[in-house]
């Protein structure tokens, strides 16, 4: 497995935690909330909340980094 999809699958795993926990929060504090509100309301919130996927180049090539707003170290793989 790349490097890069093993990032990408990291990615789409914690926006989808992150999706599934605020919907979740949605639905029961807000009742008479609509389904299509929720959705977009949650999918706003888990994409500023989701790790930052960023290239770039060194010496030695390609580089690729998790930056997430939960962790001051930057994760490189």
């Amino acid at each position: 497995m790349n490097k890069k999809t093993k990032v990408k699958i990291i990615w789409f795993l914690s926006f989808l935690v992150i999706f599934l926990i605020v919907w979740t929060i949605l639905h029961f504090a807000f009742e008479n909330l609509e389904s299509p509100y929720k959705g977009m309301i949650s999918g706003g919130i888990a994409g500023l909340l989701s790790p930052r996927i960023t290239e770039y180049e060194t010496q030695s090539g390609k580089q690729t980094q998790l930056k997430w707003i939960f962790m001051k170290k930057v994760i490189t793989v």
